[in-house]
């Protein structure tokens, strides 16, 4: 690989985040390898995305392109009296590519503004690069950037599942046509992105995971008394089968188990489940932590004997992998790419997606077992080692770049 410097843009719709932590994890890693990085993000983050020391230091680097209508204003006037051929290009594509509807015109407007801000941010910096960690909207403002300037390029990192439900409305394939390469953070991941992108790119599709710092998340004190503590972590909404998790608790009672269950995040699901809690007759048993930082997480990993994620739609969950690095045991959905981290019967047990009878019997068998507990726990923390660990990672998606951006960018 070479050694010359290569410098670059990471472009989020919001950075940090609480739910996307990895990818503040992913950056310092990248950096890690002698590759300068510059962070820009569409918008600010909410409370909870600064939530911790870290997230804190990654806000007040990073370029925000809708930060305050003043400046916004000004580049847009800029790019239109500097540049109007291009700007009249960019603001067409946009349109081009926008979904109907008078809503999704006037975003694809403004994602063309969002461009120019974009363009005169990084070539201010000497930039001609940007990586988008995610193919939202981000992407389609960095694919008008090339619009706006030819002289740009740029990556984009596909996680899905979401992405893959609308492919018309996400322009999925205009975006991973448009890039250099595109980075897929699983087997099932490229398969799906496979569909949408012409043939003649599939050979720039390339399988980098997501990953963990395993020397930060280390393996947890050994745990011998009871009950058997599960934990579940992440934004309380639907598409987790939170709903799933507290019903196959209450099986559990009912087998007679001594068990309690932690559960962190927050969202629009909270009363709801707080309330399911009760009429299940669970509530003592249920603690809701709310949002937690990622300096206090690991607490929490300590304490616990399991995870349990009951989602309906993930791609690798990072927290799988951060439970994995703790020597915790796992219990997941046999959905999307959980299954190329977690390994049935090895590190973990796999359920199918919203069965409350699966889930119930496998929360009863690790809890009636704690030596298949430390047995899934160490064969875990292997996996994420040797596959997805964050140095790796880092030196993987230096590699890309180097290999497609040289010396030059």
């Amino acid at each position: 690989m070479s050694t010359a410097p290569v410098r670059l843009a990471y472009l989020n719709t919001e950075y940090p985040s609480l739910s996307h932590t990895f990818i503040e994890r992913e950056v310092r890693s990248v950096r890690g390898t002698g590759i300068d990085v510059h962070t820009f993000s569409v918008r600010r983050p909410g409370r909870s995305g600064t939530l911790g020391a870290e997230h804190e230091a990654a806000a007040r680097e990073t370029f925000y392109l809708l930060d305050g209508l003043g400046r916004v204003l000004v580049d847009l006037l800029w790019g239109k009296l500097r540049h109007p051929i291009r700007w009249m290009k960019t603001l067409l594509n946009g349109q081009r590519l926008s979904p109907p509807g008078l809503r999704a015109r006037m975003l694809h407007a403004i994602y063309a503004v969002e461009a120019v801000r974009l363009v005169r941010e990084m070539r201010r910096r000497g930039l001609a690069h940007v990586h988008v960690d995610m193919a939202n909207n981000g992407a389609m403002v960095a694919l008008l950037a090339t619009v706006f300037d030819p002289g740009i390029t740029y990556s984009v990192t596909v996680h899905g599942p979401s992405v893959f439900f609308n492919i018309e409305k996400n322009r999925l394939g205009a975006k991973v046509n448009g890039a250099m390469f595109t980075r897929c953070i699983s087997h099932f991941c490229r398969g799906q992105v496979m569909t949408w992108a012409d043939a003649a790119k599939w050979e720039h599709l390339h399988i980098v995971h997501c990953g963990v710092d395993t020397e930060r998340f280390r393996p947890k004190p050994k745990r011998t008394e009871r009950p058997f503590r599960m934990l579940t972590v992440g934004r309380l909404a639907p598409v987790k089968g939170y709903e799933i998790t507290l019903q196959a608790c209450r099986v559990l009672t009912e087998s007679g188990v001594d068990w309690r269950l932690d559960m962190l995040g927050d969202g629009p699901s909270r009363e709801r489940l707080s309330r399911m809690a009760r009429d299940l007759g669970i509530e003592e048993r249920v603690k809701f932590h709310g949002a937690v930082g990622q300096d206090r997480i690991q607490e929490h990993f300590d304490r616990a004997d399991a995870l349990v994620v009951s989602s309906f739609l993930e791609g690798v969950p990072v927290v799988l992998m951060e439970a994995m690095a703790k020597e915790l045991a796992v219990i997941a959905t046999r959905i999307a790419g959980i299954g190329e981290l977690v390994e049935e019967g090895v590190s973990g047990l796999l359920v199918n997606a919203s069965s409350v009878t699966e889930l119930a019997a496998s929360m009863k068998r690790l809890g009636g077992d704690p030596r298949r507990l430390r047995e899934y726990g160490r064969a875990g923390r292997q996996k994420v080692v040797e596959e997805f660990s964050h140095p790796g990672v880092g030196e993987r998606m230096a590699e890309l770049f180097h290999r497609y951006l040289g010396s030059d960018r």
